[in-house]
């Protein structure tokens, strides 16, 4: 059987990140139109998701980080393959869209690493575990419908949420979301979920 050409698979996948972003909308409806930083910031935050349970589901490694207080943080180079590593990683889909660059990438990357013991630590303005445990109930909420039924493989839930997520920074910034803002607020909130599981809360 021949394997599919990276084209095939992101047009494959591009054809569902359509239905994941409707969905986005329609939770986060205003009655001005929906609430698009908040898309953004599910969108970006399923992203990292996708990332990490994509390693759990093949069964790669962690190098797992513990705090003083006893959270637990999910690092190493197979969850860097789908988050940072390639065209098709998750930051690579964001950088393809937005100004944000790799100084600034790895700048997001080292204050995550470097502030996950800090009690006070926000991303994208929200407490870390309450985030993370909304992300992860959208994700649990959707994986058997949309995740699971798109995808032909967990390597490939990361590079569908990178689609959609690239998709919803097109629709920030062409509402006037500026570029870099939009970009980096994407790539800290995937950084982060990427990173945890449920004993980092």
């Amino acid at each position: 059987m021949f394997q599919e050409s990276e084209e095939k698979i992101i047009k494959r996948l591009s054809g569902h990140a359509g239905n994941i972003i409707d969905m986005l909308k329609a939770v986060f409806k205003t009655p001005r139109g929906s609430d698009i930083r908040m898309v953004l910031i599910f969108a970006s935050g399923l992203a990292g998701c996708a990332c990490h349970e994509a390693v759990v589901k093949e069964k790669g490694c962690f190098a797992v980080v513990s705090t003083k207080n006893g959270k637990r943080f999910y690092f190493g180079d197979d969850v860097n393959k789908y988050l940072l590593e390639s065209r098709l990683s998750v930051v690579g889909s964001c950088q393809a869209v937005t100004d944000v660059t790799k100084e600034e990438v790895m700048e997001i990357v080292s204050s995550f690493a470097e502030n996950v013991g800090n009690s006070d630590f926000a991303v994208c303005g929200f407490q870390l575990g309450m985030l993370y445990r909304q992300i992860k109930q959208c994700w649990d909420g959707i994986f058997n419908n949309m995740t699971n039924a798109y995808c032909k493989s967990p390597s490939e839930w990361p590079v569908l949420y990178g689609i959609v997520t690239q998709e919803v920074l097109r629709q920030a910034m062409s509402v006037g979301a500026p570029s870099k803002e939009a970009g980096k607020m994407a790539i800290e909130c995937a950084v982060a979920m990427s990173r945890m599981d449920k004993d980092s809360i």
